[in-house]
């Protein structure tokens, strides 16, 4: 690098590319899911810059446009892959931190950023600056001069400098000479054709002999044989290649210098957006800039970042009866409880509890141990000395702990809850679980976690690590009963104190706000109870029948097999498993088409989508589904539920997670009983598996559509609202008034198309999807969505208006539950458009099935309120979005029907009536209707 000042300029696109196909995704996303590999690396380096490089001058630029090389060849980039959508919905966060950064974006509409580049340099040069260009596109190579050095990111390895000497040294020709090069050999990677059977050895043995394209062709002559042949016949594509792979220097922009300074930035915005992604050691790292700069007396702007301290908590371990009596005393004098259960395990059902931790404020905590096992004697059982027994510190807590007079906190309280009661300990009232108030405050918060809340969140925060370390957690695999008393003990404390802390915190957040306050204490805590109720009840499983159906699926999934070697065009058996030899088979051997399919490390995308989309390309997509679909349902339903029986009680039980989606849905896992299939005789098989005990059956009740009632409750569209009103059947309902025809007119194929785009709207469909799902061109969707809306304008005045307020402020279900959209917020003509689009149907869809989801909830708490009050024996089991099972004694089934049922349609006074249905069997697949 010269003694020049210093422009660094970042290429946006290209850089953010290299990251993301460079870092692995599945080790880069949030606690919620979103996806980060690329929006770190881009914000590493650009740390880097700032932290290191220091320069005088920083720009980013982003591609706008294809600099017209589209009109010299219209496949141009044609080729490249579709942006794979993991990528597409982390450009906004990448345009975020540039933004926070403070740092300019240097782009023009129609321009490549490549192109932009170019001409900044040329400019800074002519100034008397020079530049350094971080990229992840060798293409700006071809722009280095004694004044402009450029840096490629590398995988698992250090950043790759480029100046000219090692351009030389790598290429064997002057950086300039980069696109005589292309010329020749063309780039595949942006559809650039180059000379048909010019390599990249021979392009480089050529423009090292000749420099450049017209000194090749005037000494053609020179050149004998079959590669004259080719240069002459590729005598037009050589220069219109050269031309598309040279990067312009003469873009209508000018550098303003003075505006590149690099600027300071506000600390407080960064570490904000930081605390969004989850990038803690980069919060980190920014505070240790700051105390470096401050011990060095540097100015150093103010930042709003203070790192977590320890927990500062005392703990108190209670080993003996007059420790266990002066806790108790404590407790009875309180007016809030902080319990948490300390097990050998993560599955409420078959865990031994090691442990209690209380706490009556969020300074001292007290650490009950009654499991922890003696280290010289681990395998026989044997407790550690200092413990109380189980039976009398059960006894002596039932009484603080179930007191109705003192409210009861904890985080995650159904876990500790269900734990407790397995050991004869009923607490109650549960008032306040500071998880869920989090996911209250913020359905989409990254900091469910205490852990993460605590350092994250909490004011102020609290560093947890060296407390977890303590017990070796996340360092080996050894359980809390293997650890000793003294190092489990503090661990233990801290968490109880700190959820008392937690509650402090959220408590003040959310009482002031009336909505919120209202969803979180009078749906989602009394919801607690009745989840832990149905998950320590548990399913029975009929293991015959699937131990039968496994060996059914086994000998299908042999035939499938032979099917598609047969297929596969003589390639033999393989693993149809393989992502790697799939590609072999259907991109090889058999030559289907790979345009617009996901590169990966194997090849090219397999995933079920992928298939779907090619299985009319070839007959053997459709038996790799099916087979695919069989060894799905073999392997995580047929075979795995017998394995989780719980030997104490001969049952599956599963977990229900209240925080588990934006929405405010239910979600199941361990395992996961709400996707079983229904559509599908497999899945309905499976179903059969679930059966009632001798005496009892199984009772299902669902709502009938329900999401769409909500959405003509919301959109008060009159043929909505009347066709539920007088109990039509919605969707020939629809049909009728889309295709203007009596209602006893309507075929089953309207009626059927009506339901897809009835459902789809939902979900924000288009015109292309429907086409995509129909054997409608994308005109005729359009044309059938359109007079769709105009049968039923208040839906579509209702869906534009859901993405309006989406743009301005937060989504409210019908019980006020609430979401918030930045994305959308902070949208710009420039924005991403496929994340935008995505953005809006979530938008679209969150208050219909949050409120769907809402409604199920209340309807869930007042049934398990009613059952107990009418002293009826059913149980609910099993909770499935629109649809609740109970296990029911067969003389109380009529009875138990019908309050099912009313409670249901009461749940909530929609526009459009509630509806529920009712069906009663041995098992969940041989069901009956049964009477209202």
């Amino acid at each position: 690098m010269s003694d020049r000042p210093t422009f660094y300029i970042v290429d946006g696109h290209a850089l953010a590319y290299r990251q993301f196909f460079g870092l692995p995704l599945r080790q880069f996303s949030t606690s919620a899911g979103e996806p980060t590999n690329a929006v770190y690396g881009f914000t590493r380096s650009i740390m880097d810059i700032i932290q290191k490089a220091r320069p005088q001058y920083l720009a980013v630029s982003f591609d706008m446009g294809l600099s017209g090389r589209d009109a010299l060849l219209e496949a141009y980039k044609g080729t490249r892959a579709k942006m794979p959508a993991e990528l597409v919905s982390q450009l906004d966060r990448i345009n975020q931190v540039v933004q926070a950064f403070n740092i300019p974006v240097l782009a023009l509409e129609g321009y490549e950023a490549d192109d932009v580049i170019g001409t900044a340099a040329a400019q800074a040069e002519a100034a008397g600056v020079a530049t350094h260009i971080i990229t992840g596109d060798h293409d700006l190579l071809q722009l280095l001069t004694p004044y402009v050095t450029a840096q490629l990111p590398a995988r698992n390895a250090p950043d790759v400098f480029y100046d000219e000497k090692r351009f030389r040294e790598e290429y064997g020709v002057e950086p300039r000479q980069l696109v005589e090069l292309k010329g020749l050999m063309g780039d595949s990677s942006d559809n650039i054709p180059g000379v048909k059977g010019i390599g990249e050895k021979g392009a480089r043995q050529l423009i090292a002999a000749y420099g450049t394209l017209e000194n090749l062709y005037d000494h053609l002559d020179e050149i004998s044989g079959s590669l004259r042949e080719k240069l002459e016949a590729g005598r037009e594509i050589a220069f219109l290649s050269r031309a598309l792979a040279t990067i312009r220097r003469d873009v209508p922009i000018t550098l303003d210098l003075r505006a590149c300074l690099a600027h300071d930035f506000d600390r407080a915005v960064v570490e904000n957006l930081f605390r969004e992604l989850e990038f803690n050691s980069f919060r980190r790292r920014l505070h240790e800039e700051q105390m470096a700069a401050s011990a060095s007396g540097a100015p150093n702007p103010e930042s709003s970042y203070t790192p977590p301290a320890p927990p500062d908590v005392e703990t108190v371990i209670v080993r003996d009866p007059a420790a266990l009596e002066r806790l108790v005393s404590v407790l009875n004098g309180a007016q809030h409880i902080v319990w948490d259960v300390e097990t050998t395990g993560t599955d409420q059902m078959s865990c031994d509890l090691v442990g209690i931790a209380l706490a009556v404020d969020g300074r001292t905590g007290y650490y009950v141990p009654v499991g922890h096992r003696a280290q010289e004697a681990l395998f026989t059982g044997t407790l550690a000395p200092g413990q109380l027994p189980l039976d009398q510190v059960i006894t002596a807590l039932r009484a603080p702990l179930a007191s109705p007079a003192v409210a009861k906190i904890a985080h995650n309280a159904a876990f500790d809850l269900v734990v407790l009661r397995r050991y004869g300990l009923d607490v109650t009232p549960v008032a306040f679980d500071t998880m869920l108030a989090e996911y209250v405050r913020d359905p989409v918060s990254k900091f469910l976690g205490l852990k993460n809340f605590a350092a994250n969140v909490l004011q102020p925060p609290v560093d947890m690590t060296e407390i977890t370390d303590l017990i070796g957690k996340g360092k080996n695999q050894i359980g809390m009963d293997q650890v000793e008393i003294e190092r489990a003990a503090p661990y233990a404390a801290a968490d109880a104190a700190i959820t008392y802390r937690a509650f402090e915190f959220l408590r003040d957040k959310l009482q002031p706000d009336p909505d919120l306050w209202r969803l979180f204490t009078e749906l989602e805590m009394p919801l607690v109870p009745v989840l832990a109720a149905m998950e320590q009840t548990g399913v029975l499983l009929d293991t015959d029948h699937l131990a039968r159906l496994s060996r059914s699926l086994e000998e299908d999934m042999r035939r499938l097999e032979q099917e598609v070697y047969s297929l596969s065009g003589g390639y033999g058996e393989f693993n149809i498993n393989s992502p790697k030899q799939l590609n072999d088979v259907l991109f090889g051997k058999l030559g289907l088409s790979v345009a617009g399919l996901r590169k990966t490390a194997h090849g090219y995308t397999t995933d079920a989508s992928t298939l779907e989309e090619l299985r009319d390309r070839h007959a053997i997509i459709p038996p790799i589904l099916e087979y695919r679909e069989l060894a799905k349902l073999k392997g995580t339903y047929v075979d795995a539920l017998p394995a989780l029986i719980n030997p104490r009680t001969g049952r599956v039980h599963t977990s229900y997670n209240q925080t588990g989606t934006a929405t405010g849905r239910l979600s199941s896992s361990n395992p996961n009983l709400q996707n079983i299939p229904i559509r599908t005789e497999i899945g309905r098989e499976v179903r059969r598996a679930f059966v009632a005990p001798p005496g009892s059956l199984l009772l299902s009740v669902d709502y009938s559509q329900i999401e769409l009632r909500v959405l003509a409750h919301f959109s008060e569209d009159p043929t909505l609202l009347q066709a539920f009103r007088q109990g039509q059947d919605i969707h020939a309902a629809t049909a009728a008034a889309v295709y203007g025809i009596p209602l006893d007119q309507v075929t089953y194929e309207q009626r059927s198309f009506a339901k897809r785009v009835n459902f789809g709207l939902i979900y924000g469909m288009g015109a292309y999807r429907l086409a995509r799902d129909s054997d409608l061109s994308v005109g005729e969707a359009r044309d059938f969505i359109e007079v769709y809306f105009g049968r039923m304008p208040r839906v579509r005045a209702y869906l534009e208006n859901t993405k309006a307020q989406a743009r301005r402020g937060p989504i409210t279900t019908l019980f006020g539950r609430r979401r918030e959209f930045p994305l959308l917020q902070r949208a710009t003509e420039s924005s991403s458009q496929p994340a935008v689009q995505a953005e809006e149907r979530v938008a679209i869809n969150m208050p219909i099935q949050g409120s769907a989801a809402d409604i199920m909830k209340r309807a869930m708490i007042d049934l398990y309120r009613a059952l107990g009050e009418q002293q009826l024996n059913a149980r609910m089991i099993l909770q499935v979005h629109d649809e609740l099972v109970l296990e029911v004694p067969e003389a109380e089934l009529t009875e138990t029907s019908a309050l099912t049922i009313s409670v249901m349609e009461n749940a909530y006074p929609l526009k459009a009536p509630l509806r529920a249905n009712a069906q009663a069997g041995p098992n969940w697949r041989d069901m009956q209707p049964v009477g209202r």
